[in-house]
């Protein structure tokens, strides 16, 4: 499989449940100060977020994840940025129950939740 991702890559990383792939560089087509960005994609090339990061004085070099999947640092010239990764959820509310789904980090599974919400 092929990505056009319309950056200069410096490098790209995996996170560590093989789901999503984190791709940083430069955009070829923006101004100088707005070229940072890291990508994220799914495991079938789809993409899924933009992060835009400030250069100061240089590019992003690196990206690599944290254990757990849940946050990246990334070097952009001689300093470490880091950033929160924010899951998707999946949710749905009915008979006044919401149902939500989600992976704890120690965990490969999903974990379903039901919460009554009119007696908690």
């Amino acid at each position: 499989m092929i990505i056009d991702t319309g950056m200069l890559i410096k490098a790209c990383k995996w996170g560590p449940n093989g789901n999503v792939l984190a791709v940083c560089g430069s955009l070829l087509d923006a101004p100088e100060s707005n070229k940072g960005v890291v990508q994220f994609y799914n495991a079938m090339g789809v993409h899924l977020r933009s992060l835009r990061v400030p250069t100061f004085t240089g590019l992003v070099n690196s990206v690599s994840w944290e254990g757990f999947g849940l946050r990246i640092a990334l070097a952009v010239d001689t300093n470490i940025l880091f950033a929160n990764i924010q899951p998707e959820y999946l949710w749905g509310y009915f008979s006044k129950t919401l149902v939500f789904a989600f992976r704890k980090p120690e965990r490969n599974d999903m974990c379903i939740i039901f919460w009554d919400t009119t007696i908690n």
